[in-house]
């Protein structure tokens, strides 16, 4: 009986396409850089209005997998506001083509009040 391995190496050609297609991962990466505690954030599919929650621990980062060629609003919140920084809630609506991750670095701002006072401050000569 006679092999034929030309069949079976198209097979597993094929079988590698495949799984490279399949690894394709649509996906979002929060990095969480504030000073504002842990990032929730509220996912909405605008299709089937299903909603997911991730939590971003400060410092950290995490992931999330999406569908492809769907609109998600996502909402970020934090826990705690620090008397000197901005740590706003964002509203964002995203759409990624498959096998698009989108990196979002989250970051916290210095207060421009804080900021214009020190200016200020800064500017006044001393007597």
């Amino acid at each position: 009986m006679k092999r034929h391995s030309v069949p079976l190496l198209i097979l597993f050609a094929l079988l590698g396409l495949l799984l490279a297609a399949c690894a394709q991962k649509t996906a979002l990466r929060f990095s969480n850089e504030t000073q504002c505690g842990d990032a929730t954030i509220t996912f909405v599919n605008s299709n089937t209005g299903e909603e997911s929650t991730l939590t971003v621990p400060q410092g950290q980062e995490a992931e999330i997998a999406l569908a492809p060629n769907v609109s998600y609003r996502y909402t970020v919140e934090y826990p705690r506001q620090p008397g000197y920084l901005q740590c706003d809630a964002k509203h964002v609506t995203v759409q990624l083509k498959r096998g698009q991750t989108l990196n979002v670095s989250l970051t916290s701002e210095l207060d421009p009040a804080l900021q214009t006072a020190t200016v200020e401050a800064t500017l006044t000569p001393a007597p």
